[in-house]
């Protein structure tokens, strides 16, 4: 195997969280025969600096992408998100017009856009999503993020002034031709913008969570200081941001210099030893005990006889469940917002999803929280709507919060 980025041979495996299917690949009961699994493991290239997937952990996109269950717009906290950041874009760049959202899943970030007076364009690769999009009057393009997609665009509305990309950078299997195709998009005063976990954070809060076969890429910021450099674009600007658990935002520009922030948050990374691939295997092996430490409290809270119902099935919490080995014996369903997970089963452990309204009608002894990062607004919205719980936060440090009624 090759470095993705640099082409370097200098690899080195740290982790593996065994076989997994895809985290997104949700399940009717009819298929539960032709599930497929691959490896989930992770390697590091010594030479720039980038933690990869290994090779046979890879999984092609059209197996992963074309029918997405993850609507970005049912969670209320990145709808708030998405709306901050378009405002931000207003204020940061005032002359800016036009706006090509890279990864638009079903239009979160597009509505703010146009309702503050940008002219954005989302461009998606899963029908389901594009469709739901156009549905609500956000012009996106199903497709993939191309060399034709890119020649139509600028043919038909030119250069742009600002590309976003959500969450996207991670997922992408060759990004040397995406880097291309945003230089050849957008115009030379023109601005990327894109968010990604940022790997860093992962390794200090042993959030193993994300990772899953859909993040191809894992960045820190001297992996991608590398990456641009090889495609003459500078990062100018880099914000840490609280999404997925730990994220950056990163400004990417083709002629101007880095910041202060940039340069701090490297010599943050030196400090850390982030280079270091001892600190890789130190994360592996701290994994396993949090992994075990679950595992632990859950069969313990299951020998007492007492119910466990997750709340939240995004791709994350297949990571979590089939890394700890539990299914529907441990849990016995997980309650999730999104109607298009309702009716489904979680991918390998065959835990059936349902509405959240099963608490009008059952109450766990305890509510296991899969997405831990909106944990506050979760609690609050069970609470006010259905009954105080007892709660398990499996990440980024396990806890039970008891109810004290």
């Amino acid at each position: 195997m090759k470095c993705r980025s640099c082409k370097s041979e200098e690899l080195r495996d740290f982790l593996s969280l065994n076989n997994q299917p895809p985290a997104n690949a949700f399940l009717k009961r009819e298929d539960f025969n032709n599930e497929r699994i691959y490896p989930l493991e992770l390697t590091f290239c010594s030479k720039c600096l980038l933690i990869q997937l290994t090779d046979q952990s890879f999984v092609e996109r059209d197996n992963l992408f074309l029918n997405y269950a993850y609507a970005s717009s049912i969670s209320g906290g990145l709808r708030n998100h998405f709306n901050e950041f378009a405002h931000k874009l207003k204020e940061s760049f005032p002359n800016a017009e036009s706006v090509v959202d890279i990864g638009s899943n079903d239009g979160i970030l597009l509505k703010p856009l146009l309702e503050i007076g940008f002219s954005a364009i989302g461009i998606e690769p899963a029908t389901n999503l594009a469709s739901i999009a156009n549905k609500n009057g956000l012009d996106t393009i199903c497709s993939y993020f191309d060399r034709k997609t890119v020649n139509k665009m600028i043919n038909k509305t030119g250069n742009v002034d600002i590309i976003t990309a959500s969450n996207v950078f991670a997922h992408l299997e060759n990004y040397h031709e995406f880097i291309e195709n945003v230089k050849l998009l957008l115009n030379e005063k023109g601005i990327f913008i894109f968010e990604v976990q940022y790997f860093a954070d992962m390794l200090k809060e042993l959030t193993f969570d994300n990772i899953y076969h859909e993040h191809v890429m894992y960045y820190t910021v001297h992996s991608l200081v590398n990456l641009f450099q090889m495609h003459k674009m500078n990062i100018v600007d880099i914000e840490k941001i609280p999404t997925h658990g730990g994220s950056i935002r990163v400004y990417v520009s083709k002629d101007s210099r880095p910041n202060q922030n940039v340069l701090s948050l490297l010599q943050e990374e030196r400090s850390d030893q982030i280079g270091n691939f001892q600190i890789m295997e130190e994360f592996s092996q701290k994994l396993e005990i949090n992994i075990q430490e679950i595992n632990n409290l859950v069969n313990k809270i299951c020998n007492e006889n007492k119910t466990i119902f997750g709340y939240g099935a995004p791709a994350k919490s297949s990571t979590i469940i089939n890394s700890i080995g539990l299914n529907n014996k441990h849990i016995e369903l997980i309650i999730e917002d999104s109607p298009l997970k309702q009716g489904l089963f979680t991918p390998g452990s065959h835990i059936p999803i349902t509405s959240p309204d099963i608490l009008l009608k059952r109450k766990p002894d305890y509510l296991m929280i899969f997405a831990w990062n909106y944990a506050d607004e979760i609690i609050k919205k069970v609470e006010e709507k259905y009954s105080k719980m007892n709660y398990i936060i499996p990440m980024p440090e396990l806890k039970i919060i008891k109810n004290k009624d």
